[in-house]
């Protein structure tokens, strides 16, 4: 039963008093009085988004100190470190790398081979391949933790490595645990809604292995489908997303896509060289495929990639939430921001004048970026992050075949860390120290500690696992038994049209830019929205394109 609670407005008080309460364990720019000229300098830039900064500043606590002693420069013992704040792309700052006082950045919206055809980053492909991370403890080097596309994209074809992965941070659903059992609305063995999580007899989920994480999810696209009306039934709004910023809908539609495709094939939308066994020839009235046989993707006939059917999938994912009105009346609403989205979603199960909302459409830092929010409703009994069952929901899958099949998954936003190229030599080995020192297994369960997810590399939780709120154990259990991509590459005709290929609407027309809306408003259905994308470009608009 919900709490009914009339002062709304002790939420934002709340909220308030926690934004001014923030202690950071880095100085931070502007803070000339409190230079120390008897330490090295090191300064470090910081994307100031959703992750935030508090898992940074932990790193820094700890990096201070394990190096108090130790003379990066002659005659200056340990180190001071300085955080400057960006709310800029990197493409935004590129120009201005050459004479910043910056050192190492971890930042988003990285166009990688661009900025390293351009010299802005440094080499490190030494700390990466040849130094296993001994003084740390650990008989390994960076390149072995890293997920296999990830590596082949970071690394270039001449061997070499100018940056590392930063967060994961792909688009999913989060899901109200404690709701779906107060409801029942886990799968039996038999492929019927009416458990709890704890109960026995359950399916096995999308990784068809019983006794695992995603016991009583759903499992295909159809089962999810059963669900969301299930909950429509029972009064409760499936999903919510942001009406206000189309980006977090069109994500997601990418994760659904790449999904159905898998790695391997998945990256042919940018690397455009691979073979395509989901090529589609037509749908019929029914929606019944019929495919092409396998098709060779080149970077000539590379618009051939947009017919495939993971494309066709993902609209229908959405042409079916919308047809069953399985959203949250605000998920259409121009005003409801993101921060509106998360916090509805939070209070749906505890104020009455709320309706339940069973899923939220949003970037897995949410969580840390509702952090004052979660401090605002701790006067609700059981409602802290570490106290309230909430999940992500593992991938259904769009067809029964696939069932089994891993997860695949995709970071939009595709966070780096890197070091600048301008770095004056004496600061170069600090620098390197600490970019080895933040990929540390202690660094990445501090990471993870701090902002309840993880990192773009293959770690290993067991040692705090336990210790996780249920969300974050979801992130480690989800996301650990995943491949994971970058959607990007150093094709040439990718990085000439970065904009066309890499961008928040890579899966839309020119002419409705959101699929959703289109879907909605237009009154368009999954196909006919599949055949004007898949005609965005034919082969006489492709070859301009190859021009460029």
């Amino acid at each position: 039963m919900k709490k009914k609670m009339n002062k709304i407005v002790s939420l934002l008080v709340a909220l308030a008093a926690v934004a001014t309460c923030m202690p950071f364990a880095a100085c931070n720019d502007g803070d000339e009085e409190k230079v120390d000229m008897s330490k090295a300098q090191l300064h470090v830039s910081v994307y100031n988004g959703g992750v935030g900064r508090d898992w940074l500043d932990a790193y820094i606590a700890r990096f201070q100190e394990a190096y108090k002693d130790y003379e990066f420069i002659p005659g200056k013992k340990g180190v001071q470190v300085w955080v400057t704040p960006h709310k800029s792309a990197v493409s935004d700052l590129s120009g201005k790398f050459n004479g910043a006082k910056e050192d190492v950045y971890f930042l988003e919206s990285v166009n990688y081979y661009d900025m390293v055809s351009q010299g802005h980053f440094m080499d490190i492909t030494d700390m990466v391949v040849n130094d296993p991370l001994d003084e740390y403890g650990e008989n390994v080097t960076i390149e072995s933790k890293l997920h296999e596309k990830v590596k082949e994209y970071l690394k270039t074809s001449d061997g070499k490595y100018y940056a590392l992965p930063h967060t994961q941070t792909p688009t999913m659903l989060t899901y109200d645990a404690d709701l779906f059992d107060r409801f029942n609305l886990h799968f039996d063995a038999n492929g019927v809604i009416g458990k709890k999580s704890t109960d026995s007899g359950l399916s096995k989920g999308v990784d068809n292995v019983a006794g695992t994480y995603d016991d009583g999810l759903p499992a295909t696209y159809e089962q999810f489908f059963q669900l969301c009306a299930k909950m429509k039934q029972r009064g409760i709004a499936p999903i919510i997303w942001s009406g206000m910023y189309d980006f977090y809908t069109t994500r997601f539609l990418k994760e659904l896509r790449v999904d159905f495709e898998g790695a391997e094939q998945a990256m042919t939308a940018y690397d455009f060289d691979g073979t395509m066994t989901h090529i589609v020839d037509k749908i019929d009235a029914e929606g019944n495929i019929t495919y092409k046989d396998p098709v060779t993707i080149t970077e000539e006939n590379g618009y051939e990639m947009l017919s495939s059917a993971g494309y066709y999938y993902a609209y229908k994912f959405f042409e079916e939430i919308i047809n069953g009105e399985y959203y949250s009346n605000k998920s259409f609403n121009d005003s409801i921001s993101h921060k509106d989205a998360q916090e509805t979603f939070l209070l749906s199960s505890f104020e009455a004048t709320e309706q339940d909302i069973g899923m939220l459409v949003e970037g897995l830092y949410w969580v840390n970026e509702s952090k004052g929010f979660f401090k605002a409703m701790e006067s609700y009994p059981k409602a802290s992050l570490a106290e309230r069952n909430l999940k992500l929901m593992p991938m259904p899958k769009a067809t029964e075949a696939q069932v089994g099949e891993k997860t695949t998954l995709a970071d939009s936003i595709v966070q780096l860390a890197f070091i600048s190229a301008y770095v004056p030599q004496e600061r170069v080995e600090l620098a390197k120290t600490f970019l080895r020192f933040c990929s540390t297994q202690e660094s990445m369960e501090e990471f993870l500690i701090q902002t309840g997810l993880t990192r773009n590399y293959v770690v290993n939780y067991d040692n705090i696992y336990d210790s996780l709120s249920p969300y974050s154990k979801s992130v480690v259990d989800v996301l650990g038994n995943c491949d994971y991509i970058l959607p990007a590459s150093s094709s040439p005709v990718f990085q000439k049209n970065f904009d066309q290929f890499y961008s928040e609407y890579e899966v839309s027309t020119p002419n409705f830019p959101n699929p959703v809306i289109a879907l909605k408003e237009e009154g368009k259905t999954a196909a006919q929205y599949f055949d004007e994308f898949r005609n965005k470009f034919n082969a006489n608009s492709w070859a301009q394109l190859l021009k460029n």
